[in-house]
């Protein structure tokens, strides 16, 4: 998931790790994850609720369909936030436990919500406007030291 403050997505740890000078891309270099942004991500709970009969017992799962690789993502949340540099490529062992279990494509499609729900990403993909995402992550690391 990315947007908003990004507190807890990988965007934001690319964005503070840029910033600090240290950019670190754990794992396979190949590896691609489905990605949400937080409005479309809330859009698709708002279609559920607002038919809740309808869509009983049904498991829904929500991304955009960019197929991106990891470290091009990072790339460009890197590049946003000012980095010039090169990134350090590291195993995922040496990220931890979440790197290790992220270590893998993690692919999703969302045919089901299409279907059912009506439901359509209106963000592409997070390389589509990554300066407003920085400039949201910026805007929440204020909010969070005032």
């Amino acid at each position: 998931m990315y947007g908003g403050p990004a507190t807890t997505s990988m965007t934001g740890e690319w964005f503070a790790a840029a910033e600090a000078g240290k950019p670190v891309f754990y794992g396979d270099t190949a590896k691609r994850w489905s990605w949400v942004h937080v409005d479309d991500l809330a859009d698709a709970y708002v279609r559920i609720l607002d038919n809740p009969t309808a869509v009983d017992g049904e498991v829904f799962v929500v991304a955009d369909d960019q197929r991106l690789p990891a470290l091009d993502m990072e790339r460009v949340a890197v590049r946003v936030a000012g980095y010039t540099g090169e990134i350090i490529l590291e195993t995922a062992e040496a990220g931890g436990m979440m790197q290790m279990a992220a270590d893998q494509d993690e692919l999703v499609t969302s045919a089901k919500a299409h279907r059912l729900l009506g439901w359509r990403p209106r963000h592409a993909s997070f390389t589509d406007n990554p300066e407003q995402h920085y400039r949201a992550w910026k805007a929440g690391q204020s909010s969070t030291t005032d």
